[in-house]
């Protein structure tokens, strides 16, 4: 009778286990990530009333006889694999798993406890110092090569706001019509990019009809650089010849200038001067003339002409002596300069430049105050004149690049497709051609970007950081890591919705999730895999079985009664 009573004993302890392990799973049906666990019984020893006889001598083969001795817990074992339900909270910060892969976060450098955490629970935040921490103020683990790394800083002094890149790329689109009488005075075309310092800068191109009959070629001609405040910036001043069709043969080219600027503090001369025969040509022959000049206004608001001359050749690859020799007042009296002083520029008193029209591709001129006859002073102060060889672009499929020079250098280089570009005759157009420039290439590629401060951030289903910059530029920041183990339910339980890898769980797997066929859901947690259908009727048959086991008890006590009772 007493192997009853301690069998049924045991059997009172093992459901009253059971009865905690259903408890404890109830009280955590809420907890985020929680996962469930199953009461596994074993029986435990037995006693062998008569061991098992093998036939012979006539007799059949018997059985043992054995009596048990109760019961125990065999196994208290984790449902890890089962997956959660969704809750969504709109929080970008909580993050939820789908797969069998865990978080990876660890305390910070120097801290008491090294060890290495797991957790499928994802309410992270950000902290005061920037980094992504759990609710414990442990450090979330991102990829790093092979392994992982904590303490990433996500908000620092670094990732609050970015630089801009300047616009490598951009475009012409549209049709210039071949019957536009509208390209003889010239068609101003605007192109918007960024420079390597993120500010916006606007580019002016003057596309003009080559004016040789041939309804077929353009000149395209950059004439202003704008920056962000509308000032006018030094750069080069590049001419395109726009060619529709092959080039049959090589092109006399010119040198034109088409950039001119005045003042103690190189300020750019104002837009309406006009311009007009400001150009050397290559065959050698006579480009700018005395008669012709370029308007400037002065210091004193008023406008002046300047006259220029060049030496006369007329043979090919000949050096050229450019001087300026006279200027146009206000009121149209005409002062010439002294021929001597003229040719006596040095230092900065003014410079005499040689032109050659094949060694270089560049030319400057720069002129201080010169000396009139009156010996009187005219205030306009020293001028620059910028020069450059025009080039000759095939369009179709061709492109052309700009090499940014002097203050314009902030742009760097930009190239120019123009194989977007049509010269059709339009038939309800009015021949007006349309034509405009975008920046970065046909896919909308190098388009550079502004000055950025950061907006946002935002977690990607593959775990990666994003941060998101007013200059619409995302950066990614870093990546989560997650980690996978050989045997999941091996790991051993810590609390605050920790795991900890144990002898049996094997070492941590780390992965970048989307290698492993997983998913990290933003905005999203993974509630507990507890059902309550479940563990309400698992709570049941512990209750039965409880009551069972204290039956037997009070059975075997009645017995033992019984017993107590007889007499001889």
């Amino acid at each position: 009778m007493l192997r009853s009573l301690w069998s049924a004993v045991s059997g009172l302890t093992t459901h009253q286990m059971e009865m905690d392990v259903i408890g404890n799973n109830i009280s955590n049906v809420n907890t985020s990530a929680f996962k469930s666990e199953t009461t596994g019984f074993k029986d435990i020893l037995y006693q062998t009333m008569r061991s098992a006889g093998a036939p012979g001598n006539n007799r059949a083969a018997t059985n043992s006889s054995q009596i048990g001795l109760g019961a125990r817990v065999g196994s208290i074992y984790t449902n890890i694999t089962t997956q959660g339900s969704a809750i969504t909270t709109n929080n970008p910060f909580d993050l939820m798993i789908t797969g069998d892969s865990f978080f990876v976060v660890s305390a910070a450098a120097g801290a008491a406890n090294q060890d290495t955490f797991f957790t499928r629970d994802g309410s992270f935040l950000i902290d005061s110092n920037g980094y992504l921490v759990t609710q414990d103020g442990l450090y979330v683990n991102f990829l790093e090569g092979t392994g992982v790394g904590g303490e990433v800083p996500l908000i620092s002094d670094a990732t609050k706001s970015i630089a801009g890149t300047a616009t490598s790329e951009a475009v012409f689109k549209g049709n210039i019509d071949r019957y536009d009488n509208g390209l003889t005075d010239g068609k101003t075309i605007s192109l918007e990019v960024f420079g390597a310092d993120g500010n916006v800068y606007n580019l002016k191109f003057n596309l003009t009809d080559a004016g040789d009959n041939d309804d077929t070629t353009y000149l395209l001609s950059l004439q202003q650089i704008m920056d962000k405040d509308g000032n006018t910036i030094r750069g080069n001043s590049d001419k395109l010849l726009l060619k529709y069709g092959a080039a049959d043969g090589e092109l006399e080219g010119i040198i034109p200038y088409t950039t001119m600027y005045y003042g103690d503090n190189e300020e750019t001369l104002d837009e309406s001067g006009k311009v007009t025969e400001t150009q050397f040509s290559v065959n050698g022959t006579i480009g700018v003339h005395s008669e012709y000049g370029h308007n400037v206004v002065g210091k004193d608001g008023k406008t002046y002409t300047l006259i220029f001359s060049t030496d006369y050749s007329e043979e090919e690859n000949a050096d050229y002596d450019f001087s300026l020799t006279g200027v146009i007042k206000p009121d149209g009296e005409r002062v010439d300069f002294d021929e001597s002083v003229a040719l006596d520029f040095d230092g900065l008193t003014g410079q005499l430049v040689t032109v050659n029209d094949t060694a270089e591709s560049s030319y400057t001129f720069k002129f201080d105050k010169y000396d009139k006859k009156d010996d009187r002073n005219l205030d306009i102060g020293p001028v620059v004149v910028d020069f450059s060889e025009l080039k000759e672009a095939v369009v179709t499929g061709n492109t052309y690049k700009y090499d940014f020079t002097g203050d314009a250098s902030v742009l760097g280089s930009i190239t120019v497709d123009f194989a977007y570009t049509h010269n059709y005759a339009g038939q309800n157009s009015g021949h007006v051609s349309s034509i405009n420039a975008l920046k970065g290439n046909i896919n909308g590629e190098n388009k550079g970007y502004a000055n950025g401060e950061m907006s946002g951030i935002s977690i990607s289903n593959d775990g990666s950081i994003i941060a998101s910059y007013t200059s619409g530029r995302t950066v990614t920041l870093a990546q989560i890591a997650v980690a996978q183990f050989t045997n999941a339910m091996g790991l051993d339980k810590v609390g605050t919705n920790l795991y900890k890898a144990s002898a049996n769980s094997g070492d941590p797997m780390y992965y970048d999730i989307t290698t492993i066929d997983g998913t990290i859901s933003s905005g999203v947690l993974e509630g507990s895999n507890v059902d309550l259908a479940k563990e309400f009727t698992d709570m049941i048959t512990t209750q039965r079985g409880f009551q069972a086991n204290s039956k037997v008890i009070t059975t075997s006590d009645e017995i033992l009664q019984i017993l107590k009772g007889l007499k001889p």
